[in-house]
């Protein structure tokens, strides 16, 4: 159900009182703003969008300041200010620091940012907070607490899935700065997508409502747990950067008229609870018919089972003696050419041909591309993300077909007996997916093993790679695609952060192959992704990717 149908409906005017009250005093910053953005009938207005609105409150302001203020804004912005590149598994974006330091700022340095300062003061005046809460009913909105940046989305930056719950965050906006003399084309990207969900804390798969940016825009919707799901669309263009000024207005703090303790408890529980993971157990995977299985040598019917599908040289005794050192060494080994040669082949061009039909390089996709012929969109996205089989495969194409065959081999007892002499280990159940992960849309976000003990991790890789120049970009990880691991961070790492892949968190990364096989022991605690896939990305990333329970690990007496 939408969120909106369970809302509160708009009071038909907002009390003459309070409207002679807001009248009087916005008289100091009204010029500041677009030209009667802050009377009486333009606040009905806006607020009666702001309550008809789905899949959740929300609402566009074509126009929000003063052009020529924000034209010098934008200025100062590019002359002044220094953009940090800052990237996770959930976004890759330029940002500037929290302007709430602009008041620390040294006499000379804070002239020569004059009109940002000026913004900035507008934005989160008396006047305009009470203007936002009339729009929104979201009761009074702290003075003190200012959480503002300028963000910079140059082309492959983007925003994945998420509901904006963090601490005491009540509404959040956007004001648009791209170029104000050449309109906004919305096949450059960067759209503000909004989400419905399935059930509170569960967004569908696509979003309903897209909104293209545009100069001296304002968009704002109240930050609702569970609800709020939204995400930016990444900006495909060089030298088309989507410049923006984001934020939130918060619920009052301690000593501000309207503070409610309770209140900014229950807040900050709310965005604890987002991050919290359901622990994992033997129970969640089907398991093999036997406890017990062979690491010693592969049996003559494994070997020509496997012959069927394997290349020869991963069949071979000293090969797999080899692969099991280095295993045992690194917790991890790669194996190239994975597949033999013919059914590669029939792997390799039914994949070209589906990313031919359906993916234009350098423009994203709409929604709900690649759906059907045995594919069908898995999600929810506020965690992943992809394409996977469909249980009604009746009408699978051929690639369907293909990915369904070699899904039910990573399941097979040849295929267990064969990880068990290369990785030493005796799998005693497996869970897994054949994955398709489209460019501009596709990835999954960091999540952790909960399992208590290793797992091991099975991935069959095949990128879409026509020539060298498309290896190179899926190598180069600009593209994204690629799967990392990093190690378990602190509980009391700050939320907004804690999924950074920066170079002490990061133990492996492995970029998106084609035809390889990656086999990597998971450490209970350990997280890992599949970074978003560029609409730059030369096709899709395929691959089939596989959870082995292992023994049950005994606790040492101390």
């Amino acid at each position: 159900m939408s969120p909106t149908s369970a809302t509160r409906p708009a009071n038909d005017s907002v009390s003459e009182e309070r409207i002679t009250k807001r009248q009087k005093t916005t008289e100091s910053v009204a010029h500041q703003f677009h030209d009667g953005l802050m009377e009486n009938e333009s606040l009905q207005t806006i607020r009666k969008a702001f309550m008809e609105s789905k899949p959740y409150l929300h609402c566009k302001i074509d126009k929000l300041m003063n052009d020529d203020l924000l034209r010098r804004v934008r200025k100062e912005i590019f002359t002044e200010l220094h953009f940090t590149l800052k990237e996770t598994d959930i976004y890759k974006v330029h940002q500037t620091g929290d302007l709430a330091n602009l008041d620390g700022l040294p006499k000379d340095e804070l002239n020569r940012l004059s009109s940002l300062f000026e913004l900035r003061n507008a934005i989160y005046s008396p006047e305009f907070r009470e203007f936002i809460s009339s729009v929104t009913d979201s009761g009074p909105l702290s003075g003190s607490k200012t959480d503002m940046s300028i963000n910079n989305y140059k082309e492959g930056c983007h925003l994945l899935n998420h509901d904006d719950v963090i601490g005491t965050r009540r509404v959040s906006y956007i004001l648009y700065l791209t170029d104000p003399d050449e309109p906004w084309d919305p096949k450059y990207g960067g759209a503000l997508e909004l989400y419905p969900v399935i059930e509170k804390g569960t967004p569908a798969n696509e979003p309903t409502v897209i909104i293209p940016p545009q100069w001296n825009q304002f968009v704002m919707f109240t930050v609702q747990p569970g609800h709020s799901f939204h995400s930016v669309e990444e900006v495909v263009p060089e030298g088309k950067p989507r410049l923006s000024i984001s934020g939130w207005f918060h619920i009052p703090q301690e000593g501000e008229p309207g503070y409610q303790k309770e209140r900014e408890a229950s807040e900050l529980k709310s965005s604890l609870e987002q991050l919290q993971e359901e622990s994992d157990s033997s129970a969640k995977y089907a398991h093999y018919s036997s406890p017990e299985v062979d690491d010693e040598a592969l049996s003559e019917d494994t070997i020509k089972t496997l012959s069927d599908w394997m290349n020869p040289h991963y069949l071979n005794i000293k090969i797999l003696k080899q692969m099991a050192e280095r295993f045992y060494d690194e917790s991890a080994v790669q194996c190239k050419e994975i597949l033999n040669k013919e059914l590669f082949a029939k792997f390799q061009a039914a994949t070209a041909h589906m990313d031919k039909e359906q993916i234009k390089k350098g423009l994203i996709a709409p929604h709900g591309t690649g759906v059907g012929e045995g594919w069908e969109t898995y999600g929810p996205p506020h965690r992943l993300r992809y394409m996977t089989l469909s249980q009604d495969q009746t009408k699978a194409g051929e690639t369907a077909q293909l990915f369904a065959d070699l899904k039910s081999k990573f399941e097979s007892e040849a295929f267990r007996q064969w990880l068990a002499v290369v990785a030493q280990l005796k799998p005693q159940g497996y869970r897994g997916q054949a994955r398709r992960f489209r460019p501009g849309h596709d990835y999954t976000l960091a999540t952790t093993n909960t399992r208590g003990q290793a797992v091991l991790d099975v991935t069959f890789c095949l990128a879409t790679t026509p020539n060298a120049q498309a290896n190179a970009l899926w190598e180069s990880g600009e593209c994204g695609g690629y799967e990392c691991y990093m190690s378990p961070h602190d509980e009391e790492e700050d939320p907004a952060t804690y999924k950074a892949a920066d170079e002490e968190g990061a133990l492996l990364t492995m970029t998106a192959g084609c035809n390889e096989l990656s086999l990597v022991l998971r450490d209970a605690g350990v997280m890992r992704f599949i970074k978003y896939v560029s609409a730059r990305a030369p096709g899709s990333r395929w691959d089939v990717a596989f959870e082995y329970d292992l023994p049950e690990e005994e606790e040492d007496d101390e």
